[in-house]
Parts: C-alpha cells; sequence; structure tokens
C-alpha cells in the first residue's frame, strides 16, 4: 500500500503547486500525493470583545454548519477559536485534492497522512489546518531574514518580523519533523541551527522551454524579465528599470521584453527571443525565472541571491553583481558590445544547469527528506 503525502500550498498553480508539479511523476510511484490550499483555511482576527457575542455568533455557526452538511453545501462556515482570537473556517467535507497521474485532481475528504508538507512556514499561523500527519515538514523559499512574507502571527498576537533567527527557528521550525529550503544560503544558514534541513526545489515543464539559439545576434538586445514588478524584494522598478534607461541614454538599442501575470504554459516560449535576463531581487530563494531562461540557453546577470548565487560561474555562464544600478548598467554594456561573450555564455549556460538543476537531480533531495 502506498503511503500518503500532503502538500499545502498557497493557490492552485502558482509557484508552490508547481514546484510540486515538477516532483509528482517521481513521487507517484511509492507515494498517494494530495494538496489543500492555505487560501481555503486562512484565519481572520476577532475584534470583538464580548463574551456573549462571540457565543452567539458560534451557536449561529454550528447550526449553519449542520444545515450545509444537510443539504450538501460545501462552503465555509466560521468558527471562533476558544483563545476568542481569531476565526477559521470549518467545511462540511474537507477540501483536499488528490493528484491522478495526469496531474488532474479529485475532491476527497481525507484528513489524516502518513507525510504533510508545509510549503511555506507562516501557513502555520495564516491558517487553520485540521490535518494531521505521522511526519511533517515545512518550507521556507525566501532568502533573507527576516524572511520575506505576512508577518502578523494573529493567533500568538506576534510579529514575526521582530524575532531573532534563533527565536524564529524555536518557534516556527524546530517542532516540525525536517525543513526545507530553496536556494542562495539558506541551507548553510540553518544548518547552524540544525542537521535536519535539506535543500529542494524543481521546475515543472522543464523539458517544454523552446530554447533561444540566436542569443546575441541582433544589432539590438532583448532583456526579459517575468514576475510581480512592484514587489520592492524583485527590485524592478528600483533597479532594472533605471539601468536599463541609462543604458539606452548611450545609445545602445535595448529592448525590454516582460511578463508580469497570465498562464505558466506561456513561460514556455517566452525566452525564445530573449538574449539576456537580470535578477536584482534581494531576498528570492529561485527566482524560477533563472531556471527558466537557463533550460532556454539565456544568460542572467544576478545578484548574489538564490539560485543564481548556487549555479553562476563569473564571466563563464553569466555573472553574479551587487544590488546596484550602476554595476548593473555597466555589466549589461559590457555584454551588449562583447557580443562573443554572449553567446559563449549561453552555449554553455543550460548544460551547466542540468548538471545540478534537472529535475532527476533535485528530486533526489526530496526523496530522501521523505524517506528520513
Amino acid at each position: 500500500m502506498k503511503k500518503t503525502i500532503l502538500f499545502i500550498v498557497d493557490k492552485p498553480d502558482w509557484a508552490y503547486e508547481f514546484m510540486i508539479k515538477a516532483w509528482l511523476p517521481f513521487l507517484q510511484k511509492d507515494y498517494d500525493c494530495f494538496v489543500a490550499y492555505d487560501d481555503d483555511y486562512n484565519v481572520k482576527k476577532n475584534n470583538s470583545r464580548s463574551k456573549i457575542l462571540q457565543f452567539i455568533f458560534n451557536i449561529k455557526s454550528l447550526l449553519k454548519f449542520f444545515v450545509f452538511k444537510i443539504i450538501n453545501k460545501n462552503e465555509a462556515v466560521y468558527f471562533l477559536d476558544k483563545s476568542g482570537k481569531y476565526y477559521y473556517p470549518k467545511y462540511p467535507k474537507e477540501k483536499v485534492f488528490k493528484y491522478k497521474t495526469d496531474l488532474s485532481k479529485e475532491l476527497t475528504d481525507k484528513k489524516n497522512f502518513d507525510i504533510k508538507v508545509e510549503m511555506a512556514y507562516y501557513f502555520q499561523y495564516m491558517a487553520e489546518l485540521p490535518f494531521s500527519a505521522k511526519k511533517n515538514i515545512v518550507g521556507i523559499f525566501t532568502n533573507k531574514f527576516p524572511h520575506e512574507g505576512p508577518a502578523n502571527d494573529l493567533k500568538n498576537n506576534i510579529d514575526r518580523s521582530l524575532l531573532s533567527q534563533e527565536s524564529f527557528f524555536e518557534k516556527y521550525i524546530k517542532p516540525y519533523d525536517n525543513l526545507i529550503v530553496g536556494g542562495g544560503n539558506l541551507l548553510s544558514r540553518y544548518k547552524q541551527l540544525t542537521d535536519k534541513v535539506d535543500f529542494v526545489y524543481g521546475i515543472y515543464g522543464q523539458e517544454n522551454f523552446v530554447e533561444n539559439k540566436n542569443v546575441g545576434e541582433n544589432d539590438f538586445l532583448t532583456i526579459g524579465w517575468t514576475g510581480n514588478p512592484t514587489r520592492k524584494m524583485k527590485g524592478f522598478e528600483d533597479y532594472i528599470v533605471p539601468a536599463i534607461e541609462k543604458v539606452k541614454k548611450t545609445g545602445r538599442e535595448i529592448r525590454l521584453k516582460t511578463k508580469f501575470s497570465g498562464p505558466y504554459q506561456e513561460l514556455f516560449t517566452f525566452y525564445q527571443d530573449v538574449d539576456l535576463i537580470i535578477v536584482a531581487s534581494d531576498a528570492d530563494s529561485g527566482p524560477s525565472m533563472y531556471a527558466e531562461a537557463s533550460l532556454s540557453g539565456v544568460p542572467c546577470i544576478s545578484t548574489k541571491v538564490g539560485l543564481p548565487l548556487m549555479g553562476i560561474k563569473n564571466n563563464e555562464n553569466g555573472f553574479l553583481i551587487n544590488r546596484d544600478v550602476e554595476e548593473l548598467e555597466n555589466q549589461i554594456i559590457n555584454l551588449y558590445d562583447n557580443r562573443e561573450l554572449l553567446k559563449a555564455m549561453s552555449h554553455r549556460v543550460k548544460s551547466d544547469y542540468l548538471k545540478w538543476m534537472d529535475n532527476k537531480v533535485t528530486f533526489e533531495h526530496i526523496k530522501k527528506v521523505l524517506e528520513k
């Protein structure tokens, strides 16, 4: 009989679930895999101090819950936690989905599992998760401290961002059986606190990314960027755009190609006419853009974070720089003017990447964690 794994992610078809989907073809040989979404179980702050009103609220919720159960209406009913600090949702049937072999999903009502993997550490205080498991794993995928993510733990009245790393670890990580982390210095940082920490990653659909066989061949240079441009940690508006504008003022022709949202499948062809990508983040443990571009044969200029920190060899398959507009400007000009170097980087970036980040390789990392 196969063991069961429940993955907790934030929402459907987003970064965490895509990482899981990269593992599923390998996992499903030995495990039945399920997913539930943090968004379905998010808690809400209680601002009422009246004990009577709180009691009445829960009585009404209980009646509503039983009615929903009778009429087979599977919608959230909110109850007030016994602490009085927050409301949490409860469903007549739990919202848990089992992955089929084609990666489609079917709704189940399962609550108990052999292994539970919460892909983000903050799910534990952002949601009330009604699931149990013999083994519990938690993830951190932001490469700086305090870690990016919701800071207000309303369950415990804690501003998580004010904690020292040691206090954060004791409160939010140590209770779990194992910690999984993304790229950059997360692994070395947490190895100072525990030996139960492992690097994991995965890129869904890695075989579908279309390579650009003509990097550096045009008179102009196309720089690609994907993600949320308004997130300060990404550095798009504060570093990438200003640096490109400075280069343009020198008379060099730079074209900026962006994708801020849309179906994941559109990324497979996004890089086929991109010459270079730029990562200006100060917190990513990815970003997936680096992996996607590498699979497409597109070199990268990056700050010293996440996967680029682990995979870039300066002047060979990319460049690592400080988070500085002028330094970024100079490196863009360097590659604009030195097309042979840019082409040489393009010729090796994919093969270099696959040596350590092929899904067949990275699956072994998560497999080791699950089998501990």
